[in-house]
């Protein structure tokens, strides 16, 4: 999976999407808010966890932080199906 983290009116939002779209499609569909991240999510025995960069958008994760905020978002850390038997990368 990929992510980016929007500056939304409330706070940091994560949102999660296929490894097929890329990152700068994805963000302008959120348009005018402000991108603070991107990067690739790998399914860890703990949960999720962010990692890299968008090269499209010329963004980094924040593996630490990210990795936190999306932990936060999804209940009981569940994955969805984030990885596919594996690490996810």
């Amino acid at each position: 999976m990929k992510y980016i983290v929007l500056e939304g009116p409330t706070g940091e939002l994560p949102v999660l999407f296929p490894r097929e779209l890329l990152h700068r499609w994805v963000a302008d569909r959120f348009a005018p808010m402000r991108i603070v991240a991107a990067g690739f999510v790998a399914t860890e025995p703990a949960g999720p966890a962010c990692y890299g960069a968008s090269s499209g958008l010329g963004i980094g994760s924040r593996p630490a932080r990210d990795t936190a905020l999306l932990r936060d978002t999804l209940p009981d850390h569940d994955t969805g199906g984030l990885g596919e038997g594996g690490s996810g990368r």
